[in-house]
């Protein structure tokens, strides 16, 4: 039986080639440096092209969120606030809406980003 792909596996390959591609370096010369052998990145390379898939968009890091200049309280109807749900089940409960730039660096701190990329 076959092992069903992993798309993240994928994914990994696929930026790993642009990289190379970008890097001006020969295959081989990418390898050595990234510790890859020449003969895998060749099998990845061709089984990606021939596929012709494009590469999937990351989903972005944050989504803008509208917010009125007033604080709020919960509401009294629901009474939940507000709710947010991140990967591996991990939610996070607002009584109101806190700051983006807090908020951003809470989610970042969560998913183990380094500072720079937890800026919004």
């Amino acid at each position: 039986m076959a092992r069903p792909r992993d798309p993240n596996l994928d994914r990994t390959w696929r930026q790993r080639i642009q990289r190379q591609s970008a890097s001006g370096l020969s295959i081989a010369a990418f390898c050595r440096r990234e510790g890859l052998s020449a003969r895998l990145f060749y099998a990845w390379r061709s089984r990606l092209e021939a596929r012709s898939l494009p590469m999937p968009a990351e989903p972005p890091l944050f989504v803008a969120v509208q917010r009125d200049s007033t604080p709020h309280q919960a509401d009294p109807v629901l009474g939940r606030g507000i709710e947010m749900e991140l990967p591996h089940e991990v939610r996070l409960h607002f009584d109101v809406l806190p700051e983006p730039e807090w908020l951003g660096r809470v989610v970042a701190s969560l998913a183990g980003l380094p500072r720079e990329e937890a800026t919004p």
